[in-house]
């Protein structure tokens, strides 16, 4: 019964990945496991490019505000207007397909200093 219930331990330390050893103490047999692998480091994406233009109207989509600057999308991005990545820009396409006039409803974005019309 015991070596069932060692074998047992070493299958299940087997499949979970952790290295196990069963040696002989001063009251029986000790299980060692071995200590856990370092967590992984993650480095963190680049930066994305920042427009230093601003859409002249912008539109909230449910997760943050995007506007059309010529031809580039831009969303608004702590405090700056950020070229949209690929991610951002297919949800937002998504959400334009059900919102086709969302350039009517637009808020004009005015700069600092700009008189409000």
């Amino acid at each position: 019964m015991k070596i069932y219930c060692v074998s047992l331990i070493a299958v299940a330390g087997l499949l979970s990945g952790c290295l196990m050893a069963v040696r002989p103490g001063p009251y029986g047999s000790t299980v060692y496991v071995a200590p856990l692998p370092p967590p992984v480091v993650v480095e963190p994406p680049a930066p994305m490019p920042v427009g230093p233009y601003a859409p002249a109207s912008y539109t909230w989509d449910g997760y943050e505000y995007v506007g059309l600057y010529g031809d580039q999308y831009m969303y608004w991005n702590a405090g700056a207007w950020v070229v949209c990545d690929a991610v951002i820009l297919g949800r937002f396409h998504g959400w334009e397909r059900y919102h086709p006039g969302w350039r009517r409803h637009a808020r004009v974005y005015y700069r600092a200093g700009e008189q409000h019309r």
